[in-house]
């Protein structure tokens, strides 16, 4: 079954489940967002794939996520912060211009019927998780919040969670949210994270002559030798 959602094409990967806050002041997206409102307050979200943000004639993945809108804040100028939750993936079939936005015509993607071992794995990758952070936390200040993070139990919902989280370019996260194995999307995340452990232990032992390096510095190199394309 196929279905049309307005476009918004962004230098992120947005994942179900996962907070995306956005400041909304182009005047098509001004006018797409207002339309949003006065229907199901639901829009999808596509990582650019060719061109820029902001700039006319940006082509979006195929694959994206739908976002509902939680909460508006408007100006007085026509600009508006929205709050928006990710949803569900959806995988663009045609691409139209309405109003100098992008109008998909879509249909939803789902993972494949999950396995017998799928609970084993998801176990598995929530104590690589809390291992890596474990790890991260001997290196950096982790922000206070991540203490209050509710990991998701349900496997594909985790798979998501770490996706999101994981420090990775967007073109490897692009990756993760079109696989439509929520086990090899497992799979691959606890070999990032166990990855990411051992050089996270590795900083810890060399102490770095006493200098703590921030977060994204430390993860940059382990990041790209790692994905799997």
């Amino acid at each position: 079954m196929t279905f049309e959602l307005p476009i918004f094409p962004l230098g992120v990967v947005l994942f179900p489940g996962m907070p995306l806050p956005l400041h909304i002041f182009e005047p098509r997206y001004r006018l797409m967002m207002a339309r949003c409102l006065e229907d199901d307050r639901t829009f999808g979200v596509a990582q650019i794939s060719e061109g820029t943000e902001g700039q006319s004639g940006t082509v979006p993945c195929r694959v994206g996520c739908s976002a509902q809108i939680l909460e508006v804040a408007p100006f007085a100028d026509g600009r508006m912060n929205l709050q928006t939750l990710g949803m569900q993936r959806f995988e663009i079939l045609e691409l139209r211009e309405h109003d100098e936005y992008l109008i998909g015509t879509c249909q939803w993607l789902e993972d494949e019927p999950m396995g017998d071992g799928i609970v084993r794995h998801a176990m598995s990758l929530r104590r690589a998780l809390s291992r890596y952070f474990d790890a991260l936390a001997k290196n950096t200040e982790l922000p206070a919040q991540l203490g209050e993070i509710d990991v998701p139990q349900d496997p594909f919902a985790l798979s998501m969670f770490v996706a999101a989280i994981l420090s990775l370019p967007n073109t490897q996260k692009q990756t993760l949210l079109e696989m439509t194995s929520t086990q090899a999307r497992i799979e691959v995340e606890e070999f990032l994270l166990e990855r990411g452990e051992i050089v996270q232990r590795a900083f810890t032992q060399r102490n770095l002559q006493g200098r703590v390096l921030p977060t994204d510095e430390k993860m940059e190199g382990y990041a790209d030798f790692v994905f799997l394309n």
